[in-house]
């Protein structure tokens, strides 16, 4: 078996868009690193793509609010015999709930795994890749990043602007950076969180597959930014003109919080 000296290392990867990055990289003849908190999830998905590409899977079990796993993962994506090109900061979940109905510990932990670790596992990665002068990063943000929706647009516009700021210093000497920003995505999001899925039309709907399709099409074509739905695209610039009372009700359909 002939496999690939490159890694993609994607967090979240148990399930969802996660998982589905870690199919597509698969695809395109990377090995990956895969993280996230079920275990057997991810040795499902290892043996799924082992039998379907030639590439070798490692598993990283990782919770993220543990700082000894965080630490393994800083030093899995810093490894130099087995260089890190591709790093997806995917991991990532909603509260569920009004802003005063989850603690003030709920909140934070949000803004941990969210915004401050994903930032430091790129800032992590940068200083691989820019050394090498090569290498690509997508951090999963959300079209919630442009609407008041809580301490999760919040953390989700500190991803994407973060993200832009990186493109904008180091895709120059060869990195490339990405904030891939969906809408409501059949991935497991709402169960998750234990709460039903919004009932909204299928047009407000996207699959993980054309999300992270489009994601590293974006990425590879050097793009900071990527709304990939046409519907959401026009939901954003739309906001804008929107009364305070309308956008607020639209984006408590959502339940992401």
């Amino acid at each position: 078996m002939s496999l690939s000296s490159s890694y993609a290392l994607i967090t979240g990867a148990s399930s969802g868009i996660g998982a589905e990055f870690a199919r597509q990289y698969a695809q395109h003849g990377y090995s990956l690193v895969i993280s996230g908190r079920n275990h057997d999830a991810l040795e499902n998905l290892a043996q799924e793509i082992r039998q379907e590409h030639s590439v070798d899977v490692e598993i990283m079990r990782a919770d993220l609010l543990r700082e000894d796993d965080v630490q393994a993962l800083v030093i899995r994506i810093r490894s130099a015999e087995r260089p890190v090109e591709i790093l997806v900061n995917n991991a990532g979940f909603g509260l569920g709930k009004e802003f005063l109905k989850a603690s003030a510990q709920a909140h934070m932990q949000q803004v941990d795994v969210l915004a401050k670790i994903p930032l430091q596992f790129m800032h992590a990665a940068l200083e691989v890749m820019v050394e090498q002068g090569r290498g690509r990063i997508i951090n999963v943000a959300s079209v919630a990043a442009f609407m008041p929706n809580g301490t999760y647009s919040a953390v989700k516009r500190f991803v994407v602007t973060m993200s832009e700021s990186a493109h904008l210093q180091y895709s120059p000497v060869g990195v490339s950076v990405t904030a891939v920003c969906p809408g409501l995505t059949r991935s497991g999001f709402h169960r998750t969180m234990g709460v039903d899925e919004p009932q909204l039309p299928a047009i407000f709907w996207l699959l993980p597959k054309k999300v992270v399709a489009d994601a590293i099409q974006a990425n590879f074509r050097n793009k900071a930014l990527i709304i990939p739905s046409a519907t959401y695209k026009a939901l954003v610039f739309a906001q804008r003109l929107m009364p305070p009372a309308l956008t607020t009700a639209i984006v408590g359909r959502t339940r992401n919080y």
